[in-house]
């Protein structure tokens, strides 16, 4: 487990978990929230996106990437090891999105993003995800050959998983 990407619904905890991770693994973590979004409605376009993951992932020789944007998905199935999929229920994302939006910008998002702007877009986008989304993750995750797949559903299994590698 030295190049590990996490991915999921936002909300799901892939940042929360991803800093988690840092702490105890000491790898670099690339969260590509931070370097997608230049502000609420300005993004760096996808080439560049691409360019970012593979600089960082070619700079490191364990690293964890933290999104979930499917333009770089494959990419970055190809660059890592191990895939964590945090497969939460719908309810529990958009619960999250929205207690996020209460807080302070954190250090998983960009400079210029303002987190409590939260917009109806948005909501309805997490609330789609685990129909429109989930199966496209678990297609790729059956083609997905000689890498280590993690598949996490609840806050439990994400303890346990986290106890695991603290005991490693």
């Amino acid at each position: 487990m030295n190049k590990i990407i996490l991915i999921g619904c936002p909300g799901s905890g892939k940042s929360t978990l991803s800093f988690k991770m840092e702490e105890i693994l000491k790898y670099p973590v690339l969260h590509l929230d931070k370097i997608y979004h230049i502000d609420n409605e300005k993004y760096i376009t996808r080439d560049e996106l691409k360019q970012q993951v593979f600089e960082f992932a070619s700079k490191y020789d364990k690293w964890i990437i933290d999104g979930n944007y499917m333009s770089t998905l494959d990419q970055r199935i190809g660059l890592c090891d191990t895939i964590i999929y945090l497969d939460f229920p719908t309810e529990v994302c958009v619960q999250n999105v929205i207690d996020r939006s209460k807080k302070e910008r954190t250090k998983d998002m960009a400079e210029g993003f303002n987190n409590s702007k939260l917009n109806q877009e948005f909501v309805d986008w997490v609330q789609k995800f685990n129909n429109e989304q989930r199966p496209i993750i678990y297609e790729k995750l059956q083609d997905v050959k000689n890498k280590k797949i993690i598949i996490l559903k609840n806050y439990t299994d994400v303890d346990n998983f986290i106890r695991t590698i603290k005991n490693n």
